[in-house]
């Protein structure tokens, strides 16, 4: 389990690796922290942040991650996802919120989660989202298209907080929704090459 950045390099060259009339899906890059989750058989068992700390026992009080998504699951499942307060804008104010390992979190905490990727998955990225739905966790609100400049007309919109206004983000987040595209394209060691940060 691989907590990853995003590549901010110039969408037009990134939009030129992907097939013609690839569908790319739009998202709002959340200002928070991020978040991988373990489970198996259906429960979970082991949380960890980007700095690989494991924080499973502190997160189980956060009422948006839920403790288990499926009993009939027989193996393991690991997904990512962004905690982040809505009321905060900068990641440095949410990391003080979260200091001493998490242990200040308990069920009144007004931190929200969104889960966004399934590692190791064979299938699409609309898929995916309709899969981690299912399993009870909330989403990012997201957009798709086969025009590359209606990506970049939503990044114009979001630039004039027009678009993702009710979150906390600090861009949007282009992603290529086909499975094969994705790997094809193949993962950095800092980064996932299907997926693009847009920012200011």
């Amino acid at each position: 389990m691989r907590l990853l950045g995003l590549d901010k390099d110039c969408f037009s060259s990134w939009c030129a690796k992907l097939p013609e009339g690839s569908t790319i899906v739009v998202q709002p890059k959340i200002d928070g922290f991020a978040i991988g989750l373990r489970y198996k058989y259906g429960q979970l068992v082991d949380a960890y942040s980007r700095e690989a700390c494991e924080i499973v026992e502190n997160i189980r009080n956060i009422n948006s991650i839920p403790l288990s998504i499926d009993d009939s699951l027989k193996v393991e499942v690991e997904l990512e996802g962004i905690l982040y307060s809505p009321s905060s804008s900068s990641n440095i104010l949410i990391e003080q919120l979260l200091s001493n390992s998490f242990s200040n979190i308990d069920n009144n905490t007004s931190l929200l989660f969104k889960a966004f990727q399934i590692f190791c998955s064979n299938s699409d990225e609309l898929s995916d989202l309709t899969q981690l739905q299912n399993w009870g966790f909330e989403v990012p609100i997201t957009l798709r298209t086969d025009d590359p400049n209606q990506v970049k007309r939503w990044h114009s919109q979001w630039i004039k907080n027009e678009l993702f206004s009710n979150l906390p983000t600090n861009g949007i987040v282009a992603k290529c929704n086909s499975s094969l595209t994705k790997n094809i394209l193949g993962v950095s060691p800092s980064f996932p090459n299907w997926a693009l940060a847009l920012t200011r």
